[in-house]
């Protein structure tokens, strides 16, 4: 055990060295880290108790503060002793929507001794980029070690998690510096997770950086790229097993290791970040784990899925609309192919988005072969196929509908409708081009 002064002491050495920490301060400090790590873990199940009671399809997760994290705070907030750091040990608690998430709080009062303030940043916005969620900070009932519990809706997740992936893909620190840190970005990111409507200016803004960046594209190409292997590195590990490693980059494909107990997770954690002091890596367990669960709950490491690819169509449909009435076919026809863009990876997602599913490969005749990372039987293939044609359905009713209102703002003078007659008739072969470029072929999709 390292004594609070000791620890203060190191705290204070990095944070005076910018970061910098000697073998000697880092075997102590990964020392104090895992003293949370018992308290971690029973705060973490009677949570998971509570949890239940409001709704029986919460995700739960746990993990220690990652060493990289906790070095990068102490040397952004100086006067900070690391014994009094709060987050050490975090629970995070995803639920549908904030009646839950306002149900569970009241349950965690009533359950635990309160270790610290509760920021809501639900009803007080944190930062300029719009974060929500709500920390408390509870005593284990033990050790009185201090444990953060985040509280956040689903959508508030998504928001979350898609900052912390421009962060890894972009080479950004939006997460830890905020909105000054990249302006642009940052204002994208407060409207993205903004419950009012945009006006025409943000979503130009939103539009704006979606395209300077090819945003859509990097996030559909790693999504892509990570899809097929991270599956079947998931299926080929221990069902039994509920503690995993997650090495996050943007540029190999994520590594994913289960454990059977939190003790070889975590020895496995700091061999890794000995290798490594600069890898993504998190040590996390789920309350049920499951491919889905843990590609959401760590959507940012696993990089496989985010809801952002759908989030985004509505948006670019109004801007495609607005660009008609204005009568600015140029900028139509831009909005539109960054909308065909995102239509064509959506339809690569409708599969792959199953969670027993992946993409193994292309026959000569170009039918998809999709691989399964269970045995199934003829029932369960019949409700795959089924889940898969009912979501085939509304996607091409949607676009059927949005097709149509661009028929009916489609301008009425002869060279710029002719103009926008000739563009939509290419529609389908632009986006088979796309989805054939990205060596997958689908036919009679749309």
């Amino acid at each position: 055990m390292v004594s609070n002064t000791r620890i203060n002491k190191i705290g204070e050495n990095i944070a005076a060295r910018g970061g910098e920490i000697t073998p000697e301060e880092l075997e102590q400090l990964q020392l104090f880290r895992t003293s949370f790590s018992k308290p971690l873990v029973d705060v973490f199940n009677i949570t998971r108790e509570i949890a239940d009671k409001v709704h029986q399809s919460s995700i739960l997760a746990f993990r220690l503060k990652r060493i990289d994290t906790i070095i990068n705070k102490l040397s952004r907030e100086k006067e900070m002793d690391l014994s009094r750091m709060g987050d050490i040990g975090g629970i995070r608690c995803i639920f549908y929507n904030e009646a839950e998430v306002y149900k569970a709080k009241e349950l965690i009062e009533k359950t635990f001794e309160s270790g610290g303030k509760t920021r809501d940043y639900i009803k007080e916005i944190h930062r300029d980029i719009g974060y929500k969620s709500i920390h408390m900070y509870v005593k284990d009932p033990v050790s009185q070690k201090r444990i953060e519990i985040q509280l956040r809706t689903r959508n508030h997740h998504n928001w979350a998690t898609l900052i912390e992936i421009t962060d890894l893909l972009y080479d950004l620190r939006l997460k830890e510096l905020g909105f000054e840190s990249n302006k642009k970005f940052g204002q994208f990111h407060a409207l993205m997770s903004s419950d009012k409507e945009l006006t025409k200016e943000e979503a130009e803004l939103i539009y704006e950086v979606l395209d300077k960046y090819n945003f859509i594209t990097v996030l559909s190409d790693t999504f892509r790229k990570n899809n097929a292997e991270v599956k079947k590195r998931w299926s080929d590990e221990n069902k039994k097993n509920s503690f995993f490693l997650i090495e996050a980059s943007k540029t190999q494909i994520p590594n994913l290791k289960s454990f059977r107990t939190f003790e070889e997770a975590e020895h496995a954690y700091f061999e890794k970040y000995k290798e490594n002091s600069s890898a993504e890596i998190v040590l996390t367990s789920i309350k049920k784990p499951n491919f889905k669960q843990i590609s959401v709950a760590y959507a940012n490491y696993i990089l496989s899925y985010h809801t952002f690819m759908s989030d985004i169509r509505p948006i670019l449909q109004v801007l495609a609309i607005e660009a008609l009435e204005d009568k600015n076919i140029n900028k139509f026809e831009k909005i539109f192919k960054t909308y065909e863009d995102l239509i064509a990876n959506l339809i690569l997602e409708v599969i792959s988005e199953t969670a027993d599913l992946f993409f193994n490969r292309m026959d000569k005749n170009k039918i998809i072969i999709i691989g399964r990372t269970n045995k199934m039987n003829k029932l369960q293939e019949r409700e795959i196929i089924k889940k898969i044609d009912l979501k085939i359905r509304e996607f091409q009713r949607t676009h059927h509908e949005f097709i149509l209102e661009i028929e009916e703002n489609i301008p009425k003078g002869y060279f710029k409708k002719k103009k926008v007659e000739k563009f939509l008739k290419k529609h389908n072969e632009r986006i088979a081009n796309i989805i054939m470029s990205k060596e997958i072929k689908f036919e009679n999709l749309i």
